[in-house]
């Protein structure tokens, strides 16, 4: 009878192990490559170009952000926009988040998709836009 009470924490401990182990795999495999074909959340939207209501303005705050193709750091490089600049955002962003260092500072953000005033369009990093003129 002294055994089973050993016996006991050695199971639960086993089975805590066990789920832990389960848990961390998971978290490293949800960590994608960003070169992936990533997925991309996309809202419902009607016409944008017909209805200015539906969508923000959004003010670059870095000293020049990269427009590109595709949303990662590969992509080919469209546009260069400088600071302070206003773009449409229209809701459409990617379902992962990727770490970039901007000014020195870690940012762990979504691509997202906008439009210049002018009206090109492409695939931005979110870390270096902001709601406000800065």
């Amino acid at each position: 009878m002294a055994d089973n009470p050993l016996r006991l924490e050695i199971i639960v401990f086993f089975l805590l192990t066990l789920i832990f182990l389960m848990w961390s795999f998971k978290q490293c495999s949800s960590e994608r490559d960003p070169r992936e074909r990533p997925r991309i959340e996309r809202k419902k939207r009607k016409n944008t170009r017909q209805t200015a209501q539906e969508y923000s303005t959004l003010y670059v705050i870095v000293d020049s952000l990269n427009m590109r193709t595709a949303p990662h750091l590969d992509s080919m490089i469209v546009k260069r926009i400088p600071r302070k600049e206003a773009v449409e955002f229209y809701g459409l962003r990617t379902s992962f988040r990727q770490k970039i260092n901007i000014n020195s500072i870690a940012k762990h953000e979504p691509w997202v998709y906008i439009r210049m005033k002018s009206g090109r369009e492409g695939w931005v990093y979110a870390g270096g836009l902001s709601f406000y003129k800065n």
